[in-house]
């Protein structure tokens, strides 16, 4: 976050005792910047596969910031997507293929524009990790919205069937970031929650697609979180992706013609 965007949102507040606390969350934003530069993305490919299965296989596109890259584990192998779809490939007994794009100061706008440029990929189960760059760069609730509505309709001409958003809620609540800085950046992931929650809940209805948003509250990562306070150790993506994996196979089985293998509850 840079210093205007800290100065904006302190104006936001609208309080003298909020304005006082500007050179202290201003230093400590710096630090924080300082401290997430440090983690470097994971290496290996963003693509791949897990299972062995001659049935059709089930495809999974992730796209977002650096959450969807694995920033904060050494391999790309222990980020999200590949434990996610390891998972799914266990409890379907199939063979899952994934794809991640991402890059990690992406926001809303430019996850939208990416695909709308490049086309989305053809996949049955879609994911968006995103909110920590459009928190920190302050972006206006509305257009927000707008972009992640957007987001949800490119992944539809992609044929998904399952389209999921995940983040990690009450973020501010984490002590690695400090006071003042963590409850001005609490109070804007909130509202980016509660804006991704309602944009979700109101897209079209459609029978034979799902459209969900399903965070995981940070407490559920608290003892697994990088330095930054923002991106999860390999630790926390494999318990994120072992979370994530239930509600994933719980929506995929209600789907209208589900694809066989999911085990069946009973």
């Amino acid at each position: 976050m840079g210093t205007l965007a800290v100065s904006n949102h302190l104006s936001l507040l609208g309080t003298t005792s909020a304005m006082g606390l500007l050179p202290l969350a201003l230093a400590q934003s710096v630090w924080l910047r300082m401290v997430g530069r440090r983690l470097q993305e994971p290496f290996g490919e963003r693509w791949g596969w897990t299972g062995d299965s001659a049935a059709e296989p089930l495809r999974l596109l992730v796209v977002g910031d650096s959450v969807a890259l694995g920033v904060g584990c050494s391999a790309m192998e222990r980020s999200l997507a590949p434990r996610l779809a390891y998972g799914l490939a266990v409890r379907l007994r199939r063979r899952v293929e994934w794809q991640v794009i991402g890059r990690r100061n992406w926001t809303a706008a430019e996850v939208l524009r990416h695909l709308v440029l490049n086309g989305t990929p053809r996949h049955d189960i879609g994911l968006v990790l995103l909110g920590a760059n459009d928190a920190l760069g302050l972006t206006a609730r509305g257009r927000w919205r707008r972009e992640f509505g957007r987001i949800f309709e490119q992944l539809e001409l992609g044929g998904g069937r399952l389209l999921l958003s995940s983040g990690i809620r009450a973020l501010g609540q984490v002590p690695a970031q400090p006071w003042p800085l963590n409850t001005l950046l609490g109070e804007r992931f909130r509202q980016l929650d509660l804006d991704a929650l309602d944009v979700v809940r109101t897209r079209r209805p459609d029978v034979d697609r799902t459209c969900l948003h399903v965070p995981i509250d940070a407490s559920e990562l608290r003892p697994h979180l990088k330095q930054d306070g923002f991106h999860p150790s390999a630790a926390g993506y494999a318990h994120w992706a072992r979370w994530l994996s239930e509600r994933v196979i719980e929506e995929w089985r209600a789907l209208p013609q589900s694809l066989p293998g999911v085990e069946q509850a009973g």
